[in-house]
């Protein structure tokens, strides 16, 4: 089954989750690229960044040279950062539309044998209840990849900033004399 047919045997609203599928895909692809690019050892390595700005800003009084690297760090965590909140929302939302396809590919189902009565035709029925089914299955389709994308990143994000901090208690003992 290819996938226009399989987004048209759900109706409108598989179209719905097709369209954010298509957002999660690049969301995903996008996020990735960043985290490859700026992986440890990286020319954009972002720990390699904050040492570069420490250098920078080495010559500044302490507490100056603090705020300095505080707003590097922060600017560099609100990068890092950048977009999660779609992937997030996304694997929230995405399963509740594929509900919403199927409870409204049930009424369509239940309306039609409503019009017949007595004289239902169960395959007429089972199709449409198999047809609304699917946008549950596709909603689940986007949601679960959405979120592993999603925490996986976060956890990139936690170790750079773990290292972060760390870089940052060793510039302080450093400018303290070692105490």
């Amino acid at each position: 089954m290819r996938l226009i047919e399989f987004i048209n045997l759900g109706g409108p609203i598989n179209w719905v989750l097709a369209v954010i599928l298509c957002f999660c895909f690049c969301q995903c692809l996008e996020r990735g690229i960043y985290f490859f690019q700026t992986r440890k050892g990286s020319k954009n390595d972002v720990l390699k960044r904050l040492q570069e700005k420490a250098a920078a800003v080495a010559a500044l009084p302490e507490g100056q040279r603090r705020t300095e690297l505080t707003k590097e760090s922060t600017l560099l965590y609100y990068e890092m950062n950048r977009g999660l909140w779609l992937l997030n929302f996304i694997s929230a939302v995405s399963p509740s539309i594929g509900l919403l396809g199927t409870v409204t590919g049930l009424i369509g189902s239940f309306s039609k044998m409503a019009e017949v009565g007595a004289a239902v035709n169960i395959q007429d029925l089972s199709g449409g209840i198999w047809e609304a089914m699917l946008t549950t299955a596709f909603g689940m389709i986007i949601s679960i990849p959405a979120l592993l994308c999603y925490r996986t990143f976060k956890r990139i994000i936690e170790k750079r900033m773990m290292f972060m901090q760390l870089y940052g208690e060793e510039i302080d003992r450093k400018t303290s004399g070692g105490k």
